[in-house]
């Protein structure tokens, strides 16, 4: 736990590494062909309580997830909405979007990052307060962090 900072964030939670992909189908097929990336878990997200930067506004994705080791591999295909992913790949192109740290409360984790002057720039959260919160992290070191509350039974 660091000295400083966001007490609730351990860096060793590193649980994902996600990429932002023009197509998922694409992108699946040549990581399994070429590396041996797999298997993999693919599926439709679909967020209708979604936050983008502060103000509601749900999305539609695709999903696709890999074990590499300990940690996850995401890819992330925009279907519909407004989302920090779209604009990612509309100004930057495909690549590498953000880190994830599973965090256990993430409310707790959120507040944390405010008071050091971070800001939510997507997030959505459930009923049992599990969730997600992307950060504008990415001011310094170009790299987005996530905060992850997993639901209670899959923890």
């Amino acid at each position: 736990m660091p000295a400083k900072g966001i007490s609730s964030f351990e860096s060793s939670n590193l649980c994902q590494v996600a990429i932002v992909v023009k197509s998922i189908d694409k992108t699946v097929k040549f990581y399994s062909e070429v590396f041996g990336v797999g298997p993999w878990d693919i599926f439709e997200v679909n967020y209708p309580g979604a936050t983008y930067y502060g103000e509601k506004a749900g999305y539609r994705g695709k999903r696709a997830f890999a074990k590499l080791g300990p940690i996850s591999l995401e890819l992330i295909e925009a279907i519909e909405g407004k989302t920090v992913q779209e604009d990612f790949l509309k100004e930057k192109g495909e690549g590498l979007h953000h880190i994830g740290f599973e965090v256990k409360d993430l409310k707790k984790s959120v507040e944390e990052a405010e008071k050091q002057g971070l800001k939510v720039i997507q997030s959505f959260t459930r009923g049992d307060s599990s969730g997600f919160a992307y950060l504008d992290s990415d001011k310094i070191g170009g790299v987005i962090f996530e905060f992850i509350q997993r639901p209670t039974q899959m923890r």
